[in-house]
């Protein structure tokens, strides 16, 4: 048995979460150097340690009445690893997105498909009922034309049994029958007719003499 394909959406995924946190150290560093991204690192960085102090002084069942600043430089590497997390975070969130996008467009596909799938079987069926109605039908019109015929009161037959229009094989095996018997006769007729049999002139001799002894 072969194995199956690795799909390629999975390994570009792959890719791209490998590749995210060398770039991630990356954008942590640029915005380490430039001044006004250091600002921002800090806020980000305080405003964390503000927000993680006040729920640890609230899960202990105290009142938090004011919270002191960190330095400026552990507020700045929380914020750019807070930063390098959300980076990550972003990524992947972005993939689980797209998969489940994927996913669905892929189900949406299979389900379409078996409802056509349905759609065209209930066709087939109506055309069958269809089909059968008719044929009802017209056996019903040859059963009056020949009524005396079928009940032993006349001789010979009223009617005809006309196949009616428009009507479709109503067992499955009547197309294959029909079409193996296309393919038989386009097989015949594309056979050369072999020439007949000669007869031999010592056949006809020899009733002669049966018939005249002398």
């Amino acid at each position: 048995m072969a194995p199956a394909a690795v799909p390629l959406s999975k390994l570009v995924g792959l890719l791209i979460k490998t590749l995210a946190k060398p770039v991630s150290k990356q954008v942590k560093k640029q915005f380490l150097k430039k001044p006004i991204t250091r600002k921002s690192l800090i806020w980000i960085g305080q405003t964390s340690h503000a927000i993680t102090t006040r729920m640890t002084i609230w899960s202990s069942g105290y009142k938090v009445r004011s919270i002191a600043k960190i330095d400026e430089e552990i507020a700045l590497s929380q914020g750019a690893d807070i930063l390098s997390e959300t980076f990550l975070f972003g990524v992947s969130g972005g993939l689980v997105v797209y998969e489940y996008n994927r996913s669905s467009a892929k189900t949406e596909k299979k389900e379409a498909a078996r409802l056509q799938a349905i759609r065209d079987d209930a066709e087939r069926l109506q055309r069958k009922l269809d089909s059968v109605d008719k044929r009802l039908v017209a056996l019903e019109e040859y059963a009056k034309a020949n009524r005396r015929s079928i009940l032993g009161i006349g001789i010979g037959a009223n009617g005809e049994y006309h196949e009616p229009d428009g009507v479709v094989p109503i067992n499955d095996e009547e197309v294959e029958n029909d079409n193996a018997k296309l393919n038989k006769d386009s097989g015949n007729i594309n056979k050369k007719e072999s020439p007949p049999a000669q007869e031999s002139p010592n056949k006809s001799h020899r009733s002669w003499r049966w018939m005249w002894p002398f």
